[in-house]
């Protein structure tokens, strides 16, 4: 599964190791900063330098309910933009 919000883009698969949990895995760790704290955070082993959580399901549908709680806006291409506007003059 992908998702894309506000808060970045995501992939979550099944933890290789334990069936029962999965792995919410993005590029860059600050997207992840900022729904899950730091400490949980893993950096992958492999040669893409990808970050993760893991959860266990009920776990996830929690954060989904909590993602699915802040939308509030019309247009999420129109807000996504914004962000990355905001994003980009931040670092110039």
């Amino acid at each position: 599964m992908v998702i894309t919000s506000l808060h970045g883009i995501f992939t979550i698969v099944t933890s290789e190791m334990n069936q029962d949990q999965l792995l919410v895995k993005a590029r860059n760790k600050q997207e992840l900063m900022r729904i899950f704290d730091e400490k949980r955070i893993a950096e992958s082993n492999n040669d893409q330098k990808e970050f993760s959580v893991q959860m266990c399901k009920q776990e996830f549908a929690h954060t989904l309910i909590m993602l699915i709680k802040e939308i509030n806006y019309s247009d999420f291409e129109k807000n996504l933009l914004e962000i990355e506007g905001f994003s980009k003059e931040a670092f110039v």
